[in-house]
């Protein structure tokens, strides 16, 4: 199993989101990119803080301490989906705009101090995975991500919500992940505290 700590997305922005993905025009989405693509199922979407990989059974409660401290310091983040955007050819995502470095930050403090990061120092990209490219696959994602970007910035609702919890995420298997949450703390910071 792997974990990671993450920030859910509630069901009316994931509908919304969903909804807005499958309005896509049909020349934006033709059905070689479609079939050349794994679209992530939207009950998987969520926002990575800190990937921490393999932790050992012996640090989990260590781990489950720290988090609860770092959320205890946090306030809640106003967040918003803004725009599209790609990882190489590999992986099309919705950019997640809002003030997450310094809870991420914390996060990945806490992990190392609890001995449960594998080390990942990867700079924050707030984001949903939206699809990535099956392997052996070449799908034009530089037009399809200025499509799901156009088609969001069209959206009838704003695709906007404040994240007031962050949770503790496991991941096992494959190409398809089953992911469980681990644990789930409320921001309750002040703001006037940071």
């Amino acid at each position: 199993m792997r974990f990671f700590v993450a920030l859910l997305p509630p069901a009316d922005v994931v509908r919304d989101l969903a909804a807005a993905i499958a309005a896509l025009p049909g020349d934006s989405r033709p059905e070689e990119a479609v079939a050349a693509l794994r679209w992530t199922s939207p009950d998987r979407w969520h926002v990575t803080l800190a990937f921490l990989g393999t932790v050992d059974p012996g640090v989990r409660a260590g781990l489950a301490e720290r988090l609860g401290r770092v959320a205890h310091r946090h306030p809640p983040v106003e967040l918003r989906v803004d725009g599209a955007g790609q990882f190489g050819q590999r992986v099309l995502w919705a950019r997640v705009a809002g003030d997450l470095r310094p809870l991420a930050t914390g996060v990945r403090r806490a992990a190392i101090r609890a001995g449960a990061a594998d080390g990942d120092d990867r700079p924050l990209r707030a984001h949903l995975t939206l699809a990535r490219v099956r392997p052996g696959a070449d799908v034009g994602l530089r037009e399809l991500a200025g499509a799901v970007d156009q088609t969001l910035g069209r959206a009838a609702v704003p695709l906007s919500w404040t994240a007031r919890a962050m949770t503790l995420m496991s991941s096992s298997g494959g190409s398809a992940p089953v992911y469980s949450i681990e644990g789930e703390w409320d921001l309750r910071g002040s703001s006037a505290g940071r």
